[in-house]
């Protein structure tokens, strides 16, 4: 790939888009249109209040007036207005993976930007999907920003706003109903408590059945529903004219679906061995059931408490942060081993299929397709006394699949000391500072029998237990964070400005094992080998005496070098380099054991030999380096009324951290994985264009160019393009705004989007072994291989949707009707590829929805 020629090519188009834009004003002032000007954003990118259009960064910013006339309730929505940002949330509540410029969050890792709400940087992981009240602006920078705004931030940062706490006494409620059975409602009361003391406090609950329904327990509110109720206040104490602290607390309770995937063969061997072309199906093209006995279900805690102290100085400002944050979470759901025959013998999986099998009735069957699918299409589900010959699904209505049981709760601490020079007159500005963080955080990834005796929502359960585990992960991860930083902006002269960042991170991580050494409960053959029953963790075959902890260490310095330059008082263009850095880490204790037993090809006679995937899964990951080069321009044309920013950049990566999902005979398995070099380059311009004192017109356009150049653990997908990275994104949106009455406002906006085709995997097409090579060694239902993957037919299609809000405005409140999706466009919002299963699993996006709300102020 020649990236220097396609990156200058891509920077030629930004800049031509961007200076030739430069002749209009000329045109603009002969015209003299008596127009509006758009209004200008206050960025805080840099730590400090600038102009947006004088920032030398790729940032988008959205008002509390844009937020509200979009519709805005959680980052999703906000998150899709963006050129080359995209999300995906799917797996249970805030389960969000963002991508910026094809840099993605990882599940089960460190995120990828740094989110940062009132100043305050957080380290839970779930803060980021908690719904948006009462926010005053979000600001979204793309590229590195990990040398002011450290850990994690390889890909940019996303920066909240609330409204802070008024010096008057005001209220407001609001409340809204929509299709789906969905409610939502809240209230937020403001104003002074004594003297320079002032209040503010938000209550929201919302509530939804969701899009789909459980066709196997007739319930519409079993799938994709969601509970949210929150409490967030803050209070500003004004100490002295010099002193003011700022704190913050929130509690939430998130309670919803969790695991709503249906699963698609990507298997061209089955479809001769079967003679049924459902085993090579393009995963657009499925026809979702939600049919599981296990209901889904996610439930969250969240407590979040940060005190801000910002203190004014001849000279300089000190800026102190302390902040706590607590997660409980845990989801239940169904299982998927039914397709390995783990659980075929258990009592309860033979009734189940006494009635819930989909053989035809002519055959003696029950023919239940509504629960399965039309028998071999591709699933077929066999009466009792035909073991070990169907073709399972996963999360099915019969206990045969097992259940699932996760948790992941975390504990930090955090503080930071920051100094700022305020002496706005002198060429240069500086900034510097120390952060540090504690965080504790247990990870339980559990696998057992549905025994139909229902479930103990805890880790470990014994074998004389209603749902007995076989599989277990259980860890606690603890990790100290120890930074400086600082950061330098100097004026050459009137025109050039250089800017020098750098920030030292330093982690340190632990991780001890949780696992009890205890045996599986026997009721999975899968567990039972040469007639013994293995543990719970495979770890414990080479560690009898128990598994040991593990530490290590990980650090880096993190520059960034900006030169921004005033070509002329409508255009401002700058050059930047950056590192960012995301710290590497360790998977479950176990993981390396359990797929070498059963992936890797190791001579002692495991069912590895039959498959030999050669994967490379330690138990350990390296930390991710992210190296960037970005070229843009901002210009403000047509006497303010047009707003044109573009951005070239040219990205690598080391290390990428990616997820990878493993499902076989022992349940299910998640891991963090490392792509060893990618990179990345594109193209992004965004614009405003105030037309008229009514109206407005924005776009959007990201273009983006990856290939993967080195990867071990998978070397068939060198050349391949980085994984949920689409190549083209494009936003389209108009407001309009019209005075009905001089008490009354209508404002309109409808928002376009295009995300075009999406790979999820490093593998693209590229045929792998997969677990059935094993099977087909048995005899029985599975032919002799090979049966290769190829996901040639599990990208993502191109989608686009469309949102709309119409409002009237008095002078105290706001009525408004309100959809999004409106052409009910169906798409796939995340397809997990699972190679060594031989297929993939997918999950449906929201379907149209529409409402209406009402709003009063006081």
């Amino acid at each position: 790939m020649q990236t220097t020629g396609k990156t200058y090519l891509a920077l030629q188009v930004s800049l031509a888009l961007t200076i030739g834009s430069s002749a209009i004003p000329a045109f603009a002032q002969e015209e003299k249109q008596a127009t509006s000007e758009l209004v200008e954003i206050i960025s805080i990118s840099r730590k400090r209040p600038e102009s947006i259009q004088e920032v030398p960064i790729a940032v988008t910013a959205l008002s509390a007036r844009e937020l509200e006339a979009a519709g805005v309730e959680r980052p999703s929505d906000f998150i899709s207005l963006i050129p080359n940002v995209s999300i995906v949330d799917a797996a249970n509540v805030g389960d969000t993976q963002v991508n910026i410029r094809g840099i993605i969050s990882t599940r089960d890792a460190e995120s990828t930007f740094a989110y940062v709400v009132d100043g305050v940087l957080q380290t839970n992981p779930n803060s980021f999907n908690e719904g948006l009240t009462d926010i005053a602006q979000i600001e979204v920078l793309k590229g590195p920003q990990g040398a002011l705004y450290g850990r994690n931030a390889v890909a940019g940062a996303i920066l909240i706003t609330t409204e802070k706490p008024s010096d008057v006494m005001e209220a407001r409620i609001e409340g809204g109903v929509g299709n789906n059975n969905s409610q939502r409602y809240s209230g937020m009361l403001t104003g002074p408590l004594a003297d320079n003391v002032f209040g503010r406090i938000v209550v929201a609950h919302s509530t939804t059945d969701g899009f789909y329904e459980n066709v196997y327990l007739g319930r519409d509110d079993a799938v994709d529903y969601l509970e949210d109720t929150s409490v967030k206040g803050r209070l500003i104490w004004e100490a002295t004219d010099d002193l003011t602290y700022d704190f913050r607390g929130s509690y939430s309770e998130a309670k919803g679906g969790a695991i709503n995937f249906n699963a698609v063969f990507a298997l061209p061997s089955f479809v001769e061995d079967f003679g049924q072309s459902a085993f090579f199906n393009d995963v657009n093209d499925h026809e979702f059931i939600f049919a599981f006995n296990v209901p889904g279900e996610n439930e969250q805690k969240t407590t979040e408490l940060s005190l801000k102290a910002d203190w004014r100085n001849e000279g300089f400002d000190v800026t102190t942060v302390v902040a706590y944050n607590n997660l409980e979470e845990y989801l239940l759901s169904d299982g998927t081993s039914a397709s390995f025959y783990g659980y075929e013998l258990t009592e309860q999986c033979q009734t189940d299929r006494a009635t819930l099998n989909n053989l035809p009735v002519d055959f003696g069957g029950a023919g239940r397709s509504d629960l399965f699918g039309d028998f071999l299409s591709p699933f077929v589900v066999l009466p009792p006394g035909q073991d070990f010959q169907g073709v399972y699904g996963p999360y099915t209505p019969s206990s045969c699949d097992g259940y699932q049981y996760q948790e992941r709760s975390q504990q930090d601490y955090s503080g930071e000391i920051r100094f700022t020079s305020n002496d706005t007159d002198s060429p240069l500005q500086w900034i510097a500072g120390v952060y540090f963080a504690n965080i504790d955080r247990d990870v339980v990834v559990a696998y057992g029998a549905d025994l139909g005796q229902g479930f103990l929502r805890q880790a470990y359960v014994p074998a004389d237990g209603p749902n007995p585990t076989d599989l277990l992960f259980d860890d606690t991860f603890s990790t100290t964070v120890l930074s400086t930083f600082g950061q330098i902006e100097y004026d050459v002269n009137d025109k050039w400005e250089v800017s020098f960042a750098l920030r030292y991170d330093n982690e340190s991580r632990e991780v001890a094992n949780n696992v009890p050494n205890v045996s599986a409960s026997g009721f999975n053959v899968n567990t039972i080998v040469d007639g013994v029953v293995g543990p719970i963790n495979p770890a414990f075959t080479a560690n009898p005496d128990g598994i040991p902890d593990r530490e290590q260490s990980f650090s880096q310095w993190q520059p960034k070098l900006t030169f921004s330059y005033e070509a002329s008082d409508a255009l401002n263009l700058y050059a930047s380099y950056g590192v960012g850095f995301r710290s590497g880490g360790f998977n479950s204790i176990g993981t390396e054991a359990t797929l070498d037993f059963w992936f890797n090809a190791s001579g002692a006679g495991t069912p590895g030999d039959a498959v030999d995937a050669q994967l490379i899964v330690p138990d350990n990951y390296d930390k991710e380096i992210t190296t960037s080069i970005e070229f843009g321009g901002k210009g403000t044309f047509l006497d303010n009324r047009l707003k044109v920013n573009s951005a070239v950049f040219h990205t690598k990566v080391e290390d990428n951290q990616f997820f990878e999902f493993f499902a076989g005979p022992f349940g299910l398995l998640r891991a963090v994985t490392t792509i060893d070099e990618l990179e990345i380059q594109g193209f992004e311009m965004d614009a405003n264009y105030r037309v008229n004192d009514n109206l407005s017109v924005f776009a959007g356009m990201g273009l983006i160019d990856s290939e993967i150049i080195e990867n071990k653990n998978r070397p068939l997908s060198v050349g391949n393009e980085a994984p949920q990275t689409p190549k083209s994104s494009y936003t389209l949106g108009i407001s309009y705004d019209h005075e009905i009455t001089s008490d009354l406002q209508l404002t309109t906006r409808i928002d376009y989007q295009y995300v075009g085709e999406t790979h999820f995997h490093t593998l693209q097409g590229e045929e792998t072994p997969t677990i059935w090579d094993f099977f087909g060694t048995l005899g029985g239902g599975v032919p002799p291989g090979p049966h290769s993957q190829n996901f040639s037919n599990a990208q993502r299609d191109a989608y686009s949707t469309v949102n709309a809000r119409i409002s009237i405005e008095g002078e105290m409140w706001t009525v408004a009707l309100w959809g999004k999706n409106l052409t009910d466009e169906a798409y796939l919002q995340e397809v997990i590829p699972a190679p060594e299963f031989g297929g993939s699993f997918v999950h449906p996006s929201a379907l149209r929805s529409y409402g209406l709300e009402l709003s009063m102020s006081f």
